[in-house]
């Protein structure tokens, strides 16, 4: 009986142990994941603020972002289920002479050890540079009078429902690389020198893909909504036919973006203590912005 006991303690030891690493590992990634998503929102808008290292706040946006995250998983199972459908009765037709050869002739590629690490090398750095990176040029938009001359900006004014789907795109996009990977490591054939170089380098392309995830949700999703403010400072309402919006709220500081009759934008910085928030709605604020211009986007009126 006391043998029983030492083992019950010992493994309620050792899963303690475990389960205080895996909090500490969560908690670094959603803190990482959320000071992405926070850093990258504002420069979009354009703030130039230091964030505080330690702060609940990346916590709270690194939960926001697993969530949406989580809420793509479906619509890449819908689209497999879709593919798959559209691929699966065509295929019954095919002769299996030719599935045979076909079969043999995919395994005989993925046997030699460099074919498929440099197959998703080439797919990931493709991805990163085409589509993961784009977002990067929608920078101060707060502050410009038109959106940059790219394909980006147009998901930028696109619906919610197609802004989920471009995203559901960047996951997918990113779970090939992770299959690829997984696939590699499972055959077991990186036997050479050359073919472990690039499933090195393979997995930290799919790393960098995995941080580019919340940088572009930071840039695309966060920032759609800026909260409309009655006045920027206590007693101190926006003058007749000026608007003013809350981007920022930290510890000491709150910046707001005002906008005037004549199109005249600024970032103002006010100290917390003379700040007093009242919020009066929410606003598609690119679309406030930049939406007269983009007639046909989806989400804004022309």
């Amino acid at each position: 009986m006391a043998e029983l006991w030492n083992d019950v303690t010992a493994k309620l030891g050792n899963l303690a142990a475990k389960w205080t690493a895996y909090a500490a590992l969560g908690s670094f990634i959603l803190y990482l994941f959320g000071y992405l998503t926070l850093r990258f929102q504002l420069s979009t808008y354009g703030v130039a603020t230091n964030l505080d290292i330690f702060d609940e706040k990346y916590l709270f946006a690194g939960c926001r972002f697993l969530v949406f995250l989580a809420a793509t998983v479906p619509s890449i199972l819908i689209l497999l289920l879709v593919v798959w459908a559209v691929a699966y009765f065509p295929w019954k037709f095919v002769p299996a002479s030719f599935k045979d050869r076909l079969q043999r002739r995919v395994s005989d590629w993925c046997a030699v050890p460099s074919h498929l690490p440099l197959l998703g090398v080439a797919l990931a750095v493709l991805f990163i540079q085409l589509v993961l990176r784009r977002c990067f040029v929608l920078g101060n938009l707060l502050l410009r009078r038109q959106l940059p001359d790219e394909w980006i900006s147009s998901v930028l004014l696109s619906g919610d429902a197609k802004l989920a789907l471009y995203f559901t795109g960047l996951v997918a996009g990113t779970a090939l690389t992770a299959a690829i990977l997984v696939c590699v490591l499972q055959r077991r054939t990186a036997t050479t020198n050359a073919s472990r170089i690039w499933l090195g380098l393979l997995g930290f392309l799919l790393a960098v893909e995995f941080l580019l995830l919340p940088v572009n949700y930071g840039v695309l999703i966060a920032t759609q909504q800026l909260p409309r403010v009655a006045e920027v400072a206590a007693d101190q309402k926006p003058a007749e036919g000026e608007s003013a919006w809350l981007v920022a709220d930290s510890k000491e500081m709150s910046t707001y973006f005002t906008r005037d009759r004549t199109d005249q934008r600024m970032l103002v910085s006010i100290p917390k203590k003379d700040s007093k928030i009242k919020i009066v709605a929410y606003d598609d604020i690119f679309c406030v912005l930049f939406g007269a211009g983009q007639a046909g986007t989806g989400r804004c009126p022309g």
